[in-house]
């Protein structure tokens, strides 16, 4: 057995450390794309992303690479390297990056050179037919999305959304009900739950939904400005006053500490 054989199995059974050492051993011997290739897979086992960065670039793994910077949110960078590659993998992540950048229209056209529909292929086409507004398409993709990986909060909260915008809200609110079971941290599923109560005349709880949804993630404006018009309709000026200061701060251009003298 070979030693990079060796580190392969040693890094199937989870042996993280030790597999790392063998192929040290290995690169200072024989570099090779190959190595660099596993070693770049178990940094980003172990957390040390831009580590398993530099060794997926020595081995000249793109695709690899413009995972890692997807999920750094360095879209535009991730694109232009996978951007001549043709296999279904990088189709579907050149989708999944370019719903990021909300530009739906063209994952719909990426996707269709795809022969490969995984659940991820459903979610993906599915949230991007949502806000294309084509909603009979997005409920029959997140559908068969569910029905493949049935514990996906996102899958639910977008197929909510989707029943909501046919009008169909008791039914939407029941997946987004799932959603926040799945995801208890689910910040935009519990402002939608505030939408669907204020739609119906109730303040109270449509105030608590909004306060929940700011706890969570203080950096949702609308939720702001939803509650403070449930606070104006209830009487509750100070309140909205408030959240209206609030809501114009966050709004205010930022300057970053690096441009700062």
């Amino acid at each position: 057995m070979t030693e990079i054989t060796e580190a392969k199995k040693e890094f199937e059974s989870g042996n993280l450390g030790y597999a790392l050492k063998l192929l040290e051993k290995v690169i200072t011997v024989n570099p090779s794309k190959e190595a660099y290739s596993l070693m770049g897979k178990i940094l980003l086992e172990m957390g040390k992303d831009d580590e398993a960065l530099e060794n997926f670039k020595k081995a000249d793994d793109k695709l690899s690479q413009a995972k890692i910077l997807s999920n750094k949110g360095k879209y535009e960078e991730a694109l232009l390297l996978i951007e001549d590659e043709s296999t279904d993998e990088a189709k579907v992540l050149r989708a999944m990056i370019l719903m990021r950048l909300e530009r739906y229209a063209q994952v719909k056209s990426e996707l269709d050179k795809c022969l490969i529909y995984s659940p991820l292929f459903y979610k993906i086409r599915g949230i991007s037919e949502y806000y294309l507004g084509e909603y009979y398409e997005a409920l029959r993709d997140l559908s068969r999305a569910i029905d493949e990986y049935p514990l996906d909060a996102e899958l639910f909260y977008y197929r909510g959304l989707t029943k909501i915008a046919l009008g169909m809200d008791v039914e939407g609110e029941n997946d987004i009900d799932t959603a926040i079971n799945l995801n208890p941290y689910y910040a935009e599923a519990y402002f939608s739950k505030g939408v669907l109560r204020e739609k119906r005349g109730n303040l109270t709880e449509a105030e608590s939904y909004y306060t929940k949804t700011i706890q969570i993630n203080p950096n949702i404006v609308e939720a702001y400005v939803r509650r403070a018009k449930v606070y104006m309709k209830s009487g509750m000026e100070e309140e909205a006053f408030n959240d209206i200061k609030i809501v114009k701060d966050l709004k205010k251009p930022r300057i970053s500490s690096a441009g700062q003298q």
